[in-house]
């Protein structure tokens, strides 16, 4: 039988329920103590597990949004996984909290209905990650030749990164190799690289 996939959990989560549903259902787990979140998968979805009254405290007593700040620097993906359904999560404070969660910070928000339902979630994304990642090699239809059209169909696999931005890339370090070995201070040199899209260059490349 094939491995189940990878999911790098915190060390404070060692002994919650999601855990053990996620090595019942055939995850393998790495515990480390992350610096922010509570669930890595591939080391690009960063899921952080709330309790919908936890939810709701963090709101009131602060806490939440300096945590979303902190999720959203420390991935490329990250993910607010909210467990419990809950009525008063419709009310119109925390609605406009869950907005606030993925319409500034930009972080996409889902809802479980309890720690078998979040294990799902968690062990679905991690098998989807790794689908791709065994896939990765095939990528079907058009190839460019020349060395420079084959460097550019490369860059444009990193997140954020187009033709354009990548020709400007190569113009900037020469190779790719020049480009992914770059500092993030380096990449917001070239135009049309921010820093999001710097960081996130910095992310897939180390």
């Amino acid at each position: 039988m094939p491995e189940g996939p990878m999911v790098r959990v915190d060390v404070h989560e060692r002994g919650s329920l999601i855990t053990r549903e996620l090595a019942a259902a055939g995850a393998r787990l790495e515990f480390v103590a992350l610096k922010a979140g509570d669930y890595l998968v591939e080391r690009s979805l960063l899921v952080e597990r709330k309790s919908a009254w936890d939810f709701r405290m963090s709101l009131f007593d602060g806490r939440l949004f300096r945590q979303m700040s902190r999720l959203a620097r420390a991935a490329p993906r990250p993910l607010l996984l909210i467990e419990g359904e809950d009525a008063t999560l419709a009310r119109p404070t925390y609605r406009g909290a869950i907005l606030a969660v993925s319409g500034v910070f930009g972080i996409p928000v889902i809802v479980s209905k309890g720690p078998e339902d979040s294990a799902q979630w968690v062990l679905g994304a991690a098998r989807q990650f790794a689908a791709r990642r065994e896939h990765a090699w095939a990528r079907p239809g058009w190839r460019p030749r020349g060395k420079r059209a084959r460097q550019v169909f490369i860059l444009q696999g990193l997140p954020g990164v187009g033709p354009v931005r990548a020709e400007r890339l190569l113009d900037r370090f020469g190779t790719v190799r020049a480009i992914v070995s770059a500092e993030e201070a380096a990449l917001r040199e070239v135009a049309g690289i921010g820093p999001t899209i710097a960081r996130k260059i910095v992310w897939y490349a180390t």
